[in-house]
């Protein structure tokens, strides 16, 4: 499934980044479940690292409800969007290559606040990249930016990061940018340091780090 070390951390980040996606929206994940069983059974599928296992067959079809109704509970539809791709691409229950839900509801996914669009669609472009599923187009990649470019860079500005500015104009691969991360992950909770790596996760090369197993994850939002 894996052919680089982009793929695997591109897979880690996006993982995180689509559970964050539940998670904010944990009052509508409840919303779901048709039983408060059912309730439950999602809530312990999110604690556990949003794999579905053949025991919560049943659950899984309430998902998949959920994820095709974006009308009429637009957040449970996000929610439930992305755990059924966070389950996918960590090989879980889930059989549902999502290509429909790609086809049928794109346009409902760009109306999503940037953070939230940014995770969905880098799910739907990390299965595609696996040959987890085959959509029926590419991905622009405008619509995986949690922040465009002139936005980062106001960011910067606005924080005196002129060296993280000079890394971004550089334009790295993904093995110069994998290893500037490493280089700098210790200081993630800086907004500059955030802003800067994720726009460059979130390009089409991403990042790939010597280790991309262990390297710590880029926070979301």
């Amino acid at each position: 499934m894996f052919t680089s070390s982009a793929d695997v951390f591109r897979t880690r980040q996006v993982v995180a980044d689509l559970l964050d996606v539940v998670r904010l929206h944990r009052n509508a994940v409840l919303r779901i479940g048709v039983s408060g069983a059912e309730s439950a059974s999602i809530e312990a599928i999110l604690d556990q690292g949003g794999q579905i296992p053949e025991a919560r067959r049943k659950v899984y079809s309430s998902i998949l409800f959920a994820a095709a109704m974006p009308d009429d509970d637009f957040n449970s539809f996000v929610a439930a969007t992305a755990l059924l791709l966070a389950d996918r691409l960590q090989g879980g229950a889930g059989n549902d290559n999502l290509y429909w839900n790609f086809d049928a509801f794109r346009d409902h996914f760009l109306i999503a606040d940037a953070p939230v669009r940014a995770a969905l669609m880098n799910g739907f472009r990390a299965l595609h990249m696996t040959g987890q599923v085959s959509l029926p187009g590419p991905i622009d990649p405008a619509t995986c930016f949690t922040r465009q470019e002139e936005d980062v860079y106001l960011i910067l500005k606005s924080e005196q990061a002129e060296s993280l500015s000079d890394i971004l104009l550089a334009h790295p691969d993904a093995n110069e940018a994998g290893a500037l991360w490493e280089a700098q992950m210790g200081q993630s909770s800086r907004i500059a340091i955030r802003a800067s790596f994720r726009y460059l996760f979130e390009r089409p090369e991403s990042i790939a780090p010597q280790a991309p197993e262990a390297a710590l994850l880029i926070p979301w939002g």
